[in-house]
This record gives structure tokens, sequence and C-alpha cells, in this order.
């Protein structure tokens, strides 16, 4: 039976990755951008429902990643439109963890919308519920680090994190063989729960030398964000609901998932640091 993979967002920190993972397979797979490039097999922006039907024509399952911008309920609901037209047999989407139509906070809230559309697509669904990625503290957070302090909204509470190569890993795994993960939500997060703190001393330890953390408030992150950093007001509102569920201790749980799936341990925070200390040097 043929499986056509095919990987939106393969230049992402979380695509990038599974692409490495699946080529390290030998088995083919396909991936879609928005732009041509050397390592793009099909061309189409998210905003097109024709141009995603044809990108996606001869796709058997299909690995969904969407950009957080404003627009991101929008964007979902052409792919599922386009993924339907084009006759995809099955989609498997990195979420995020506590994803849910009712939550209380507003970015797990439209999470769970975006999910709830795919699965009412009729198309068999598999959702990666992913905690905050480790590798945050190379793509936003490396200055700070950098510079020897760390500041966050989170009020210093405990938050479980992932490592992208778990994430990449356990959809690399589903991607090749979906079918027994039709109907699954998994919730992928490291296997501890660690504090600013705790995090600003491992990076102390990899890099031999001291990372502090200082706190700051939501209400101050959430001016920065408008007034230095411009962002959407839509993206505020998101980033100020995770600082503000993060610091309230809702994201300090653990789950087994990756264990379950991938028989092993997820990477510890420690092994992160050390593995990616040259990005702080």
């Amino acid at each position: 039976m043929s499986n056509t993979i095919l990987i939106t967002g393969a230049t992402g920190t979380i695509g990038s990755e599974l692409v490495r993972q699946l080529t390290s397979t030998g088995k083919p797979f396909l991936t879609m951008s928005s732009k041509k490039g050397k390592a793009t097999n099909r061309v189409a922006s998210l905003e097109s429902v024709p141009a995603l039907t044809q990108a996606l024509q001869g796709v058997d399952t299909l690995f969904v990643i969407l950009p957080l911008v404003p627009n991101k309920l929008a964007l979902a609901r052409n792919v599922a439109q386009a993924a339907v037209a084009a006759g995809v047999k099955h989609i498997v989407r990195c979420s995020g963890a506590g994803a849910d139509v009712d939550a209380a906070f507003s970015l797990p809230r439209l999470q769970g919308e975006i999910d709830a559309m795919f699965t009412q697509s009729d198309i068999p669904s598999t959702f990666l519920r992913n905690a905050g990625f480790m590798q945050n503290y190379i793509n936003f957070q490396a200055q700070m680090v950098k510079d020897g302090m760390l500041y966050a909204a989170t009020a210093d509470a405990a938050q479980s994190l992932i490592d992208v190569r778990d994430i990449a890993a356990v959809a690399a795994q589903i991607l090749q063989n979906p079918a027994p993960h039709a109907g699954k939500a998994y919730t992928l997060t490291g296997g501890e729960s660690l504090t600013d703190t705790q995090r600003a001393a491992q990076l102390s330890q990899a890099l031999g030398r001291t990372v502090g953390y200082t706190p700051i408030s939501v209400e101050y992150s959430s001016g920065v964000m408008r007034s230095e950093w411009k962002m959407p007001a839509p993206l505020v509102d998101w980033m100020d609901s995770l600082n503000t569920l993060v610091g309230k201790g809702y994201a300090a749980g653990t789950s087994p998932d990756v264990q379950n799936l991938l028989g092993r341990a997820p990477i510890t925070f420690a092994q992160f640091a050390k593995d990616h200390a040259a990005a702080w040097r």
C-alpha cells in the first residue's frame, strides 16, 4: 500500500529536524513551501485553497505545521478544505499542549479549535500536542543566554519543555505508519519539569559561566511585544495567555507519550544544553 508523505513547514524548527530524520531512514517523502527552493518539491501558499489542492494531489499522509500568525485559524481551514479536495488519507498535525476548544486561555483554545476543524474534515487525523520547545533558547533567547541573564514573564513556575528532536522522532514514526494512530492525540513533553532558575543553572553548567534569571511581569512583557517588537494584537494575546498559564503552573505536568512511542526517555534539558552549547558562545 502506497504512503506518499508530504511535509509542510519543512524549513522551520520542527520541519527541518523532521526532514533530517526522515532523510536518514532512506524512505521517500515530499516537502512543500510557499517559495521555490532546491529542497522543495511542491510550492503553494497556505492562503490559496486551489494552490494547496493542486500541491496535495497524490499525497496520502500530510504533516501540517501552521505558522503563528493572526489568521492562523483561516489558514488551517484552507489546509483542511484542500486536503479533503485532494483526497488526502491521513493528517498529522503539530498542535499544542492543552489544546481544547473550551480552554480558559486563548492560545490552547485556538489550538483546540484548529484540532476540531481537522477532526470535522472526516480525514483520519493524529494530533501532536507539543509542550514548549527547548530550542526557543536558541531561536529567541540566544542573546539573553550570551549576555548571562534570562528574562521571562512566567513567575519562575515549573514547566516541562520538549526537545524538537523528540517531536520530530515521534512525527517520523507516525508518518511512516499512520493508521494505528488515527483519531489519537499525544501530549509531547519532556520527562522533567524545571523552573527558569533551574534551567539557567543547567545552562551555566553547560557553558562554564553564570547564566541568571530575572522575572518580569506579564504586563511588562506585553508592553515590550506591542511597542518594541510591533507584534500584532492577536499574537500578543496568545503570548500573554501562554505566559499566564505557565506562571499559574498549568504547564508543569509531564506526559509518558514520548517514552511510550519511542521506547526511550525524552531528551533532558541538561543534555540539550550540552549538545547546543556552541549556540551561546
